[in-house]
């Protein structure tokens, strides 16, 4: 696309795994008692427009003992529950031909460690970073159980965090805030209270991504994930992003890499639905 494109113009996305995590269904499924395993995949997603380039997440961190830290704290629901194919955010740069001074924004769907471990403010120096503030209040004002607190950012993303804030590229808000024309960001809750959704205008409509989903079934069944801290806001969330988007896509569902791949936007719905409409 032309970098002259105006503010119409949709964004694509491209989802690149950086992690597998094998998780009992009882995790995903609010109420069942399904203790077969499913995997769940960890992206990191590219956003762009022609004008405009971003991400949605920053994978696991780059620090050995910081993943092996995560490995033990999933493990103490099952053993056979730790991260594997772990891609870091450089590795994703590359296979991307993205440079790190080349992204806008980042956008963060959760506060932990999982997502925010490639934060590194000398590897996006020009990137402005979006944090739900109910994740860092939750961090830092009511400490939770799920996970610890130590998995909320690790000490290098927590150093970035002030890098950004002295450089005035850090944004910590609730939302639903603008990041750009065609382009969403806010907390939602009901997985922690930290979690986020980002609405994206795309080609084929607006395409909701939800972190408080794991699997596409939690969308398509309303269905609360098994481990959801408020799994009524959970239901309420998906419902609303059924309503108001085209396509609501699930963060961690396996099919998402092959359905966004190479900078497209999500195939059309099966169904038709009302079109989607962009809260400001």
């Amino acid at each position: 696309m032309s970098p002259t494109a105006g503010p119409e113009t949709p964004f694509a996305l491209t989802a690149v795994p950086v992690a597998r995590l094998p998780i009992p269904g009882w995790e995903a499924f609010f109420g069942e008692n399904d203790t077969s395993f499913h995997d769940l995949y960890f992206y990191v997603w590219l956003v762009r427009d022609g004008v405009r380039t971003g991400l949605i997440d920053l994978g696991l961190p780059p620090a050995v003992e910081d993943r092996i830290a995560l490995d033990r704290a999933c493990q103490g629901v099952d053993p056979r529950s730790r991260f594997h194919d772990v891609r870091l955010l450089p590795q994703v740069l590359d296979d991307l031909g993205v440079r790190g001074e080349d992204i806008d924004f980042v956008l963060l769907t959760q506060t932990i460690t999982y997502h925010t471990g490639g934060l590194d403010a000398t590897l996006l120096p020009r990137a402005t970073v979006y944090v739900p503030h109910a994740g860092v209040r939750e961090m830092l004002c009511a400490p939770p159980g799920h996970p610890p607190t130590a998995f909320y950012f690790t000490a290098p993303a927590w150093s970035a965090l002030r890098d950004l804030a002295v450089a005035g590229r850090l944004v910590v808000t609730d939302g639903p805030v603008t990041v750009a024309p065609g382009l969403v960001f806010e907390t939602t809750g009901g997985h922690h209270p930290g979690s986020a959704g980002v609405r994206v205008r795309t080609a084929h409509g607006v395409v909701g991504l939800l972190e408080t989903a794991f699997f596409a079934r939690n969308v398509a069944e309303e269905l609360p994930i098994g481990i959801a801290e408020d799994a009524a806001t959970c239901r309420r969330v998906i419902k609303e992003y059924r309503r108001s988007c085209d396509e609501v896509v699930a963060l961690h569902d396996p099919g998402n890499a092959q359905r966004f791949r190479s900078g497209s936007a999500a195939p059309p719905p099966a169904a038709p639905r009302q079109q989607g409409v962009l809260r400001p």
